[in-house]
């Protein structure tokens, strides 16, 4: 959409954009010979790939080449910054990582919820809600609040009334679940189930639920999560009239509601060409420079770049009630 709402206005730097497709299959392998036939056919610029380990692969190669790549959804940190630390110098992310996600949704749950006291559940051994939980934890407590009970679980779990349990005993104020939505959906099930006479014979307040991005999917149980809030990459919202004129036309043109991916993705190819439009050249190098110093205008909101290429914007949360859902931010 964005390549040929450019191409209509004549294209980049006097060229027609064209593009070419390369499937990843989501995984390490098949992206590490993608990216390698990308190079190899002379490309140059590079949007996706969509998944972490796909995007780390990818990332790796075209680090090496030189070659400037921009993921518009792999929250991983090692896309954009190498086991040592050290960012590379060519690659960038539109979406926010695993540690801005769960830094920003800590905040949210001290600043805009008032929450003194959080426990949090989680699976260990998944990367994904390893990082998010510990990023949260880190910053809830940075912004003077008390994590005061943390539960693990194993895949393939399906009942949570212990942890569920010692939550409430805890008197958490909220419960963070970085977890998928499908944990989602049976975590918060036993939730308004749990007969709260055993857990204690004084009453307590309930702990509000608080979910990262992978709750953001049509597959979650609206009713079961009712009162819940998450975290999200992208939603309409007043406050954003771009991404309002951006979303009816994406409707007219695919006859379907846009979603985050779709949001990223355009953000993700308007930040590659305004900023090779405004190097004024289409050497990798000079537009690394261009999206490192640079501010644009995207659907997602207002992004810079930090020193680790990732991006700095608002973050947006979503609070679901009785099947309602209310945009809160940016």
């Amino acid at each position: 959409m964005a390549f040929e709402e450019w191409n209509s206005q004549g294209g980049i730097l006097g060229h027609r954009i064209e593009w070419v497709a390369y499937d990843t299959a989501c995984q390490f392998d098949p992206a590490q010979q993608a990216i390698r036939q990308a190079i190899e056919d002379g490309l140059t610029f590079v949007i996706g790939p969509l998944c972490s380990d796909a995007a780390i692969a990818a990332a790796e190669e075209a680090e090496s080449a030189g070659v400037l790549m921009i993921s518009p959804t792999a929250t991983h940190p090692l896309v954009t910054v190498t086991s040592q630390g050290q960012t590379r110098p060519t690659i960038f992310r539109a979406s926010h990582s695993y540690l801005t996600q769960g830094q920003a949704t800590a905040q949210f749950g001290r600043k805009t919820l008032a929450a003194e006291t959080a426990a949090i559940i989680s699976n260990p051994a998944d990367p994904y809600a390893r990082t998010l939980a510990n990023a949260f934890a880190q910053e809830f407590t940075r912004q003077g609040g008390e994590i005061v009970y943390q539960a693990t679980y194993s895949s393939g779990s399906t009942d949570f009334a212990e942890p569920l349990t010692a939550s409430l005993e805890s008197s958490a104020a909220l419960i963070y679940l970085p977890i998928p939505v499908h944990v989602a959906n049976l975590l918060s099930g036993q939730r308004q189930i749990l007969d709260r006479s055993a857990v204690s014979s004084s009453p307590k307040s309930e702990p509000v639920l608080l979910g990262s991005d992978s709750w953001d999917s049509p597959e979650l149980d609206d009713a079961a999560a009712s009162g819940s809030y998450f975290f999200t990459h992208f939603a309409l919202s007043d406050s954003n009239p771009l991404s309002k004129t951006w979303a009816e036309a994406y409707r007219s043109a695919y006859a379907v509601e846009p979603d985050a991916l779709a949001a990223l993705g355009y953000d993700a190819a308007q930040l590659l060409l305004t900023a090779i439009q405004q190097s004024g050249t289409f050497d990798p190098a000079a537009v690394a420079k261009a999206l490192e110093q640079g501010t644009f205008s995207g659907v997602t909101g207002t992004v810079k770049f930090d020193g680790h290429h990732d991006p700095i914007k608002p973050a947006t949360i979503i609070h679901l009630e009785k099947g309602q859902k209310t945009v809160l931010g940016p």
